[in-house]
């Protein structure tokens, strides 16, 4: 993979005219705001943002399911699900290998489990994975 690529996704853009990875480093500097759920706006902002960006730059909902429902599955309380949440990380890269376009997405994946803490921001992390993929399918994000 090439270093632009890799670095902005192929120069895709949002709505809002950033690239993927301008998105993805909103994402990252927010993660404390988004896993506490703390300014909500934000939080609604940033996961329509990447929900439409991630439909518009063909990541299907099939694509995103199966990471999605590891994660539906694991228990809420932090200390029962931490390791299975952590074994995530290694699928992430598998399928960001398998599918290139997955990079935005398991990119905000990654960083966000690696500050998951305790049982309100394993809350957190779930929530915003389910308002991206409501985004995506609202975005018209295909089967």
């Amino acid at each position: 993979m090439s270093y632009k690529s890799k670095r902005n996704y192929d120069g895709r853009k949002d709505d809002r005219g950033n690239s993927g990875n301008q998105l993805v480093l909103d994402i990252k500097r927010n993660a404390e705001n988004i896993l506490t759920e703390e300014d909500i706006e934000k939080f609604i902002d940033l996961s329509e943002r990447f929900g439409t960006y991630c439909a518009k730059n063909g990541i299907s909902t099939s694509q995103i399911r199966g990471i999605f429902q590891k994660v539906k599955r694991l228990p809420d309380d932090f200390e029962s699900s931490k390791k299975e949440l952590n074994l995530l990380r290694p699928k992430l890269a598998y399928q960001k290998g398998r599918f290139s376009k997955l990079g935005p997405l398991t990119e905000v994946l990654d960083d966000l489990i690696k500050k998951v803490k305790d049982d309100s921001t394993l809350k957190g992390f779930k929530n915003f994975f389910e308002a991206i993929i409501a985004y995506h399918k609202a975005a018209g994000g295909a089967e």
